[in-house]
């Protein structure tokens, strides 16, 4: 019979130098990412245990308080962002770390792209000041054509300006859909600190309870739309899709669902639906877009725990059923294994691409 607890012993098999004295610890979303190293403190070998229960997700990361009482987190080789490490908790196992570096201020801006970058960014006019459009379309392709508006630009194509060295590789996934007969552009928007406040159309803590989801929603219709189809050419709503992840599927289906007839295709990916008490389920009741085909997607390993996970995933799917008799198709799909990141969403990516032009 399974012990409830599994012991898991943490060592760190790599770490570059610190300063003398700095005291390394673990921390995660099993501490809310607490910077506080008490109980968590790696003895003088870099060795650590703790218990979890079964079926635990772990997201963790080392970070080091100096002695003078300043905090440094892990990062990549280049002093940026680095992923967490991740393990399921399934028994007693002995885990390595290797730390590859330490961020700093340099942000990872060495950081050598391992995906295609946008063919050209530029910045557009916004009540909130000059938001960055970078743009990508296959050469060649210099008329009008299908469009996908993306949100997180900064996690769109190159690995250079995004939050953890990971992006979704938007232009190699629209190339090889170019290179089956189906060119699309992409105009990606990046965010910055105030994401929450666009992406979240109800006020709750983390956007101070002052939602800007509508002024985004606004000039995504009213300012972006028609800048793109002056220079590129019209486009119709049909050939118009518009995607997001995590809060970017939230807003995605929400600007949606509050302008049927916009866009003909709404990718909403990983949807987070929690704030204000899950206010979005009870507004989107009884709204749709009778021509809107709507992608819906969740990962198995997005929650705390695996039985988590698997509540989320049913969640996720009641709401495509509940969407469904609203719009032309909704399509619902489970990405196994996948955690709640860009590299799980890296992976969907290519096959929404193709729902959409293929379908």
């Amino acid at each position: 019979m399974l012990r409830r607890m599994a012991r898991l012993r943490w060592r760190i098999s790599h770490r570059p130098p610190l300063p003398i004295g700095s005291a390394l610890f673990l921390t995660g979303d099993h501490r809310a990412w607490s910077s506080d190293p008490g109980g968590w403190t790696f003895d003088p070998a870099g060795e650590l245990t703790s218990e979890h229960p079964h079926g635990t997700l772990l997201s963790v990361k080392i970070r080091a308080r100096h002695p003078d009482g300043t905090v440094t987190e892990e990062g990549d080789a280049w002093g940026g962002r680095a992923a967490p490490h991740r393990h399921v908790v399934t028994g007693d196992a002995n885990l390595d770390l290797h730390v590859a570096g330490w961020q700093d201020a340099s942000e990872g801006r060495g950081r050598p792209a391992r995906s295609a970058p946008p063919r050209e960014e530029t910045a557009l006019d916004a009540p909130w000041g000059a938001q960055p459009l970078r743009l990508w379309w296959p050469a060649g392709h210099d008329g009008p054509l299908p469009l996908l508006i993306l949100h997180d630009g900064q996690n769109a194509f190159d690995e250079t300006p995004t939050f953890a060295g990971e992006s979704w590789d938007a232009a190699g996934a629209a190339q090889a859909l170019a290179d089956a007969g189906h060119p699309v552009r992409i105009a990606a928007l990046p965010v910055n600190h105030d994401r929450n406040r666009r992406y979240v159309p109800f006020p709750f803590e983390l956007n101070g309870h002052d939602s800007g989801a509508d002024e985004y929603a606004d000039w995504i219709g009213g300012t972006l739309l028609p800048h793109l189809h002056a220079r590129f050419g019209p486009v119709p709503a049909q050939d118009t899709a518009l995607a997001g992840s995590s809060f970017g599927g939230l807003i995605t289906a929400y600007a949606g669902l509050r302008d049927p007839g916009t866009y003909g295709t709404l990718g909403v990916f990983s949807p987070v639906v929690w704030p204000a008490d899950h206010a979005f389920l009870r507004w989107m009741t009884g709204r749709g877009d009778p021509h809107a085909r709507v992608w819906v997607d969740m990962g198995d390993h997005e929650g705390g725990t695996l039985t988590a996970s698997r509540d989320l995933v049913t969640r996720t799917r009641d709401l495509s059923t509940q969407l469904a008799p609203q719009v032309r198709e909704a399509r619902f799909s489970v990405g196994a294994g996948h955690w709640h990141d860009e590299p799980a969403w890296r992976e969907r990516l290519p096959a929404f691409l193709r729902w959409w032009r293929e379908g």
